[in-house]
Parts: structure tokens; sequence; C-alpha cells
């Protein structure tokens, strides 16, 4: 709902995925079936289509999916007690292809709930973890398209553009720290949480002019590993992402990892730094280096399927449907992560891994995450000069 001490975050809102920043462990991805061989080494499809039979394969997983999140909502309209997780739901099921379920009273309950939890400071969420809860709860709420929640939306971003450090004129940008978001507006940002801020401000329409996003890329490149652009003495130079300025994985130390590196690529694209562009490139670069559909690069099986979906989402937003990786075995991504997916979901619709360490075990939670992953993949439009 991608990194590391985000997950810790996630403790509490992995479910909200932005709790799978803090990435959690997950000893092994469970697939309910005989996994075939590695998807990553099948280079099916260079063109970066998918099959019509695949299409129609991927499509009734979602169907699966989402027929799942369905039978196990609350009787309040929530899902697990966690409107982070709740929004994550909603979303999945408000953008499946074809929107059957967009109308089902399931929906209008679970966006009833959000609505029960917007504060008078235009936050949506319950207790804590204030802007993970209210970014899902803005995208749920502007997924559904409802002018019915206009205001609400806008209270939203207003509540995620004012807990930016350095918006109120007070944090000098020398500051590390500066242009990103926290779990609230209190202490340190970092990228999982300025990630979700940033897709949240972008799908519910805030103007491209706004200055919240230049100073997101101040804190953008203090993340990145590429000592060209990150002005902070303790920057590698592999060109990938960690987790926050000068925190790695475990929190301290630099190392680039899998999620992290396509939560910097998709908030570099939200921030409307353009393809192409050498910060961009770079990430791209050290995304080729390390690409797999079998485990988040740098951490294993720890939060792949927050992995999964940061990696559809960054893949298609960055708009190229093949990837070249290392050795120059080009990738068709969507088709590669599609089968991948499909193989590990469980006959009764959902997905989950095993290790219940940040809420990796929780069904609900690991559904949504994977439903908009594989949306992701059926969204991309190819398109030609």
């Amino acid at each position: 709902m991608r990194s590391r001490p985000i997950l810790v975050c996630l403790v509490v809102l992995l479910a909200l995925c932005l709790p799978l920043m803090v990435m959690s462990q997950q000893k092994t991805a469970a697939a309910p079936q005989k996994a075939a061989a590695p998807a990553q080494k099948s280079a099916a499809s260079p063109s970066g289509q998918i099959t019509p039979q695949m299409r129609k394969d991927l499509e009734a997983a979602i169907e699966r999916g989402v027929v799942y999140l369905l039978k196990n909502q609350k009787a309040d309209g929530n899902w697990e007690n966690h409107s982070g997780i709740s929004s994550l739901a909603a979303t999945a099921i408000l953008k499946q292809p074809g929107a059957a379920h967009k109308d089902a009273p399931e929906v209008k309950k679970g966006l009833a709930y959000l609505v029960k939890q917007a504060k008078p400071d235009g936050g949506i969420y319950q207790t804590d973890h204030e802007n993970y809860n209210t970014a899902v709860a803005v995208m749920a709420l502007a997924a559904a398209g409802n002018p019915e929640y206009k205001t609400l939306i806008q209270k939203g971003q207003k509540y995620m553009a004012g807990i930016q450090i350095g918006a109120d004129g007070k944090t000098p940008k020398t500051d590390k720290n500066y242009g990103g978001i926290g779990y609230n507006g209190e202490g340190r940002a970092d990228l999982p949480n300025l990630q979700y801020a940033m897709e949240a401000l972008k799908a519910s329409g805030l103007s491209d002019s706004d200055p919240i996003w230049q100073r997101a890329i101040t804190f953008i490149q203090r993340v990145q590993n590429r000592s060209e652009s990150n002005d902070q003495s303790y920057t590698a130079n592999d060109g990938g992402f960690a987790y926050g300025p000068g925190l790695g994985w475990e929190g301290t130390g630099t190392t680039s990892f899998g999620s992290a590196t396509y939560e910097g690529l998709l908030s570099y694209i939200y921030t409307n730094v353009k393809k192409g562009d050498p910060r961009v490139e770079a990430a791209v670069n050290w995304i080729k280096e390390h690409y797999t559909v079998d485990e988040n690069p740098g951490v294993g099986q720890k939060t792949v399927y927050y992995y999964y979906m940061i990696f559809a989402k960054a893949l298609r937003a960055y708009g190229d449907p093949v990837i070249t990786d290392a050795k120059g075995l080009k990738h068709n991504w969507r088709s590669e992560l599609g089968k991948k997916l499909i193989e590990l979901q469980h006959p009764e619709g959902f997905w989950v891994n095993p290790d219940p360490t940040e809420w990796q075990d929780n069904k609900v939670l690991i559904t949504a995450f994977t439903i908009i992953a594989l949306e992701n993949v059926l969204q991309y439009r190819i398109t030609t000069a």
C-alpha cells in the first residue's frame, strides 16, 4: 500500500501497503500450485503484447480475487478493521477492468466507512500512520469518480501537502529531509510515504504547477544513489534507491533494493521528471541490472507482493513494454509478471505470503496488492509513434 522502516509502519499499516514499504520478511512467496520455470527466463512475446488468452486468464484471476475481497468485508463496510487496507481493497475493486463490481453494495459500504474516518484537518485515518492512510483513502475516493467526494479529496490533498517537510517555510533546503513526507507532520521522511502521497495527489488531480512537486524532487534525489544529483555525502552511485536519505533496508546505509528503486522511478514520474532524464534513466539502468519477478531484489521474499504492485505501476508509468536485462535478454514484463501471479493465486481467489511479519500473511492486504498489480498489467497500452 516498500521499503523497510516504512514496513515497520506497515506493521500497523503495512496493510496499507505503505506498510509494505518497510518491507516485511517473507520467507517464501507461497504458490498454491506447482510453479513453472522462473518467469523472468522466458522472453515470450518480446513485442510487449500479451496474448488474448493471457488477457482472459488475467481478467479471470482478478475476478476471483475481487470476489474474495467482497466475501471478506466486515459488516460495517471495512476490511480487516483497518482504513488503509479498506482503501486498498476498495481501489482494487473499483479499478477492475470492466468495473463489474463498481456499484456493488460492498463498495458503497466500504467508501462510506472511509468517509467516516475523515478528520477535521483533512486526514483520513483511524489513529496513526496518517499520511499512508490518507493517501490510499484519497486514491479510493478518486477512483470512485463520485462528485460527492470532491470536498473530502481536496481536504485530503491539503493535508498531505501541508505535512511535507519544508512546506511551512521553516525547514531549510539543506536539511536532508526537505521535500519529503513521513508518517505524519513530525519526524523524518521516507520514500514509501512520499511515493504514496505523490500518487494520491496525482490521481486526485493536483495541479502540476503546485510547489509540492518541486520540493519533492529535492528529496527524491537525496534518496537515489547517484552522486551527480544527490548532494549528500552518504550517497552511493549505482542509480538505485534506498528507503530514505541515508537509510537502507535495515535502517542504516544506502544500499539500493528493488521496491525502493521502483518507488523512486515512480515518484520521479509523478513529479513530472520525464523519461530520458538522466536521473530517471539511472534508476531504469539499475532495474535492468536487477530485473526479476521471482523476488524483491536485494531483500529476497520480503514484501515481495508489494514489490509486484510497485513494479507494475512503475513500468506502466515509464512506458516501455520490454525491459532488456544486463545480459541482453528482452523481457515482456507484462507477460512475465502476469504468469507469475496467476501461478501464485490460491484456488479460493486470494494471494498471501506465509511469513506473518508486518502483515505479510494478511490475505486481504496481499490480495489487494496483487489485484492492483494485475490491473496495471492490463491497463498498459502500447503506443507507436
